[in-house]
């Protein structure tokens, strides 16, 4: 070895340390937290916490978010479903889209986030 070159550090040494291993037992997902980074889905989460359920289109004007689309805010609840963050409640509503409730997965999300579900007692 050279001296310009360097040993590259080893498992025993101290200056070098692993990033822990992905372990789904413990429900760690690092695209996760991408996906919570978003303000549309945080913001959706959040209105979740404040109530039962919400549809995309009940979303819209509460997002506070400027010049969003339906499609826009349609698309970030997918990705919260595929998370597993909100479940549909059931069949698509005539005038007001499809209903969304907080799973027990994005109850562990919103409390990451600081906030936490309205409680069953209403308070």
């Amino acid at each position: 070895m050279s001296a310009t070159e360097t040993a590259a550090p080893t498992a025993a040494s101290d200056h070098f340390h692993m990033p822990p291993p992905f372990d789904a037992d413990n429900g760690f997902e690092p695209r996760l937290t991408r996906a919570l980074d978003h303000p549309v889905r945080a913001r959706f989460l959040k209105l979740l916490a404040e109530r039962e359920t919400i549809s995309p289109i009940d979303a819209l004007p509460l997002l506070d978010l400027g010049n969003i689309s339906l499609s826009n805010v349609a698309y970030h609840v997918r990705v919260l479903d595929q998370f597993e963050l909100v479940e549909a409640t059931g069949e698509p509503r005539p005038n007001g889209g499809l209903l969304f409730r907080v799973t027990s997965k994005g109850e562990t999300a919103l409390a990451a986030l600081g906030l936490y579900p309205r409680e069953e007692n209403g308070s």
